[in-house]
């Protein structure tokens, strides 16, 4: 049996489409100043 035999083509699709929007939300974080603040000091004082 093949891959897409066993995983129907919509299915691919909406993985990767969920991805996608895991993606864009994480990259959006890093448009907003205070985000970016906030991880520099949790990650700062792990020194």
């Amino acid at each position: 049996m093949s891959f897409m035999a066993q995983h129907p083509i919509w299915r691919q699709v909406l993985v990767g489409l969920a991805c996608t929007l895991v993606l864009l939300g994480v990259l959006s974080l890093y448009l907003q100043p205070d985000f970016l603040m906030t991880l520099a000091n949790q990650v700062w004082g792990c020194f």
